[in-house]
């Protein structure tokens, strides 16, 4: 198949991210296949017009503000008709495109990382915020003829909440990369979290946590990795509980480091108010690893409750504090649920992911199913 693969931006954007990575995941295997695939994302400063990247063209345009503004009008059905795609694989990422309006005969599968709804507007204000919310409450009318892949039954959940036909979502699930193994067997007393640190990543809970695990008397360390705008009030927000000695910032940190943080950690968390799978929770279980993570779309699927880890009702940081503080004291425990992470982790494979999709896109092509 000749596919036209679409998504805000590429993975070797200075802004990638978990959405970018599966994408990756996805599209390389689709070539490994022997299909013929072109990715259409944003540009930015100092990248090509056209790159080949892993085997895959690659086409930028436009820019993180303006680039779905650039897939309306003739200029991009010309280029549809021209390069004569078999069919569009459209990664709703943050912004929908729209693609089954102007796709014409084209068919056309969506994927969701995960809608944001009303969490939007903890990240920006009132008229972007507005601008993803509306685009994302169309979603079901104009991908309503269409096959959807998402990463997991709570992500369908949503969506079928939202107004889609669940007889047209199918779970996609997620794999792990092989970097992520176990390490030594003794753990340190230290928490972890790898992530964008953006304000519906609640990245802060963590921080309330430690103080209140100080408070209980426990000896204990927190690292965070991770770059982003909430970077600086997380910053202050250490300084203003006294954590300095206690809590590190640790700004970006390259794959292989992350991997060597999850293996010295008693445990990793993950609190963010909605996520489309949580890639923390099963890249640090494929370490060994067990996870406390918030009860919310995605984590629900990537955690599972009392046998991986724990979840807890988000926002409830007394209840996050428990089940940290349970695995840091409880030695058995840990290597128990560690162990389940690990084997969780290990059934999850990048090839499933993408023979799921192959199917998915050979079936619209079968079908004709525009949106």
């Amino acid at each position: 198949m000749r596919i036209l693969a679409i998504n805000w931006q590429d993975w070797e954007a200075p802004q990638r991210g978990g959405a970018e990575f599966y994408l990756k995941e996805i599209l390389t295997r689709l070539v490994e296949y022997g299909h013929d695939v072109t990715l259409l994302a944003c540009g930015y400063p100092g990248a090509p017009h056209k790159a080949l990247l892993d085997r895959i063209k690659v086409i930028r345009t436009g820019s993180r503000n303006t680039f779905n503004f650039h897939l309306y009008g003739r200029p991009i059905r010309n280029f549809l008709r021209s390069n004569d795609f078999d069919v569009v694989l459209d990664d709703l990422n943050k912004i929908s495109f729209y693609t089954p309006l102007w796709a014409g005969k084209t068919p056309v599968v969506g994927i969701v990382m995960h809608v944001f709804r009303s969490e939007i507007f903890k990240e920006v204000g009132l008229i972007p915020g507005s601008y993803v919310y509306w685009t994302e409450r169309l979603i079901p009318k104009v991908y309503r003829k269409g096959l959807f892949g998402c990463l997991g039954e709570s992500g369908k959940k949503e969506l079928v909440e939202m107004g889609m036909d669940p007889e047209r979502i199918f779970p996609l699930l997620v794999g792990v990369n092989p970097v992520f193994r176990p390490g030594p067997r003794k753990r340190e007393k230290l928490i972890v979290t790898a992530t964008r640190l953006m304000r519906y990543k609640c990245t802060d809970h963590i921080i309330f946590a430690m103080a209140m695990l100080r408070q209980r008397g426990l000896d204990v360390r927190c690292e965070i990795a991770g770059t982003g705008p909430d970077f600086d009030r997380l910053d202050d927000l250490i300084n203003r509980l006294g954590l300095r000695d206690h809590v590190k910032l640790l700004g970006w940190v390259p794959l292989e480091d992350v991997v060597k943080l999850y293996q010295r950690a008693a445990v990793a968390v993950q609190p963010s108010a909605k996520e489309g799978w949580g890639f923390l929770a099963t890249d640090a279980g494929a370490c060994g690893t067990p996870v406390v993570a918030a009860r919310v779309p995605g984590l629900m699927d990537s955690v599972k409750d009392k046998k991986t880890g724990f979840l807890y009702a988000h926002g409830d940081i007394d209840e996050m504090t428990t089940y940290i503080e349970r695995l840091l004291t409880d030695e058995k425990l840990r290597k128990k649920m560690g162990e389940a992470n690990r084997r969780w982790a290990e059934s999850l494979t990048w090839k499933r992911v993408a023979s799921r999709v192959e199917r998915l896109l050979h079936a619209a092509v079968e079908s004709g199913t525009n949106g």
